[in-house]
């Protein structure tokens, strides 16, 4: 076999003579051939093809191309295919998750849509959830317009189905509608409703209740001893007899006038008279007494009776701060206008973490009655809300009303880079100033019982410190019988666990 690559075939070539060479790549010419062998319409299948399995790259260059080769056509088609490319460029994406000149290439799409066809539902329908999810970003939520609500009950459920599917902004009260239409009920999780008027009244009711002294056990009066009268009234009938046998000893009556014994009677006598009156006193003053007592206490067990029937219990209390605690979780994302889906890709948190616990004192009490079981009850209650996002920590700390239910006006909203917190930890102190001291550096007020006098109370503290702002929230307190405040779902220890694992995450990045 002879090799076709001589040396003359290496060789410059002669300027007179002409040479041929077989040096392009036939892939190429493979792959344009193939490209100029498709119609428009290809690409538009395979663009929507592509869309429909959540291809998005290829849906998007499929959709790029066949636009270069778009042939003359109806303006609603050329409408619902820039539609369509700007679903695509979404990529199962919110648009806030795009950067702006994303969003500026979308929103071109959708304008592009809405001239072709100005009566197009489907480029008015996407359009208005792009505004509102970005209006829901920066905090300034607008209700829809009669035209987007037109358009979102003229589109048909095809293309609602689609939108649906394809992304998903549950902030968006036009997505919510699609989303309606296409899913009976909606797969959007409702929002923490509000108490009922008549479950309001109740929890008000049962809560001042727990947080108002329970009635007083009554006390007895001291017996008055009947002794201190029987002790006169034995001694004047003694006297009395004694008399008597001293009369009886004279003969002539007139001649024992003038004796001592009618005097000695007569003192007998006032004796006598007076231990009557004490025995007889203390016995009638000790009858009402007890009578009076009897009284008090039967009293005493019907009043108990209805102050606890009035007491929440366990379940109750822990149901209405579950329901406040939501709800102030609402309010801190809506602050820190953060999503749940920027929350669910940071590992395994998929939820705020919530840290609850008493509120500082001296407005704050603490309770304990063996109906609601073990543990301190807080008449204030601080929430402190942590959402870990990607690259951010966005804190929310307020105080609840643990009586009415309803958020106090401090809260405080803080966003912080990972790498920037200075101090994450739990400690706990003890408390040894009394309710209405004021704070020292050495020492700090305990809270005030409703059902005790003082107590030694001891503290667990959860700060998290960043330059130039500190977060401290208790999350319990105990005292030296062995009882605390609990709550059960607060997550204090999993709060630092995670703090400091995307603290030691952010630093081996950096």
């Amino acid at each position: 076999m002879t090799d076709l690559a001589s040396d003359s075939d290496t060789a410059d070539p002669d300027p007179g003579q002409m040479r041929v060479n077989n040096f392009a790549q036939v892939e190429n010419q493979q792959n344009n051939f193939y490209a100029e062998s498709r119609t428009p319409q290809d690409y538009l299948d395979a663009a929507r093809r592509a869309l429909a399995e959540h291809q998005w790259e290829q849906a998007c260059k499929s959709y790029a191309d066949y636009l270069e080769r778009e042939p003359p056509a109806l303006p609603k088609r050329m409408a619902d295919t820039r539609t369509e490319y700007a679903l695509a460029k979404l990529r199962g994406r919110r648009p806030r998750a795009h950067p702006d000149p994303t969003n500026s290439e979308i929103h071109a799409l959708l304008l592009k849509a809405r001239k072709l066809d100005p009566e197009s539902p489907a480029a008015a329908v996407l359009m208005a959830i792009c505004d509102e999810d970005l209006d829901h970003a920066f905090a300034s939520e607008v209700g829809p317009s009669e035209e987007t609500r037109k358009a979102s009950a003229d589109l048909d459920l095809e293309w609602a189905r689609r939108i649906v599917t394809t992304v998903r902004v549950h902030e968006s009260p036009t997505w919510q509608e699609l989303d309606r239409r296409v899913h009976r009920g909606g797969t959007v999780p409702m929002r923490v409703p509000p108490l009922s008027d008549e479950e309001r009244t109740e929890r008000v009711h049962r809560m001042s209740t727990l947080f108002t002294p329970p009635p007083a056990i009554p006390v007895r009066e001291p017996r008055l001893n009947p002794l201190y009268g029987i002790l006169p009234l034995a001694g004047g009938i003694t006297i009395i007899w004694v008399a008597m046998a001293l009369l009886t000893t004279y003969p002539n009556p007139l001649r024992s006038l003038l004796s001592p014994a009618p005097y000695i009677g007569i003192t007998g006598l006032a004796a006598a008279l007076l231990g009557g009156r004490l025995t007889s006193g203390a016995l009638i003053s000790n009858w009402r007494n007890n009578h009076a007592f009897n009284r008090a206490v039967n009293d005493y067990r019907e009043k108990l009776r209805v102050y606890e029937d009035a007491l929440p219990s366990h379940a109750q209390i822990s149901r209405w701060l579950q329901h406040d605690v939501a709800v102030v979780v609402d309010r801190a994302l809506a602050r820190l206008g953060i999503v749940m889906e920027e929350l669910h890709s940071t590992g395994r948190i998929t939820e705020p973490l919530v840290i609850v616990g008493p509120a500082d004192p001296p407005r704050t009490k603490l309770v304990r009655h063996h109906r609601i079981g073990p543990g301190y009850v807080a008449s204030r209650y601080t929430v402190f809300v942590v959402c870990m996002a990607d690259h951010k920590l966005g804190a929310y700390r307020t105080a609840l009303d643990s009586v009415t239910g309803r958020r106090e006006r401090e809260e405080q909203t803080s966003e912080y880079r990972y790498r920037d917190i200075v101090s994450v930890n739990v400690k706990t102190v003890r408390l040894d100033l009394p309710p209405d001291a004021k704070k020292t550096e050495d020492a700090e007020p305990t809270y005030a019982f409703v059902d005790a006098p003082e107590k030694n109370t001891v503290a667990e503290r959860f700060t998290l410190i960043v330059p130039g702002d500190r977060f401290t929230v208790t999350t319990k307190v105990s005292t030296d019988d062995g009882q605390g405040t609990r709550v059960d779902f607060s997550r204090a220890d999993r709060a630092l666990a995670t703090i400091r694992r995307r603290i030691a995450a952010s630093t081996v990045r950096t």
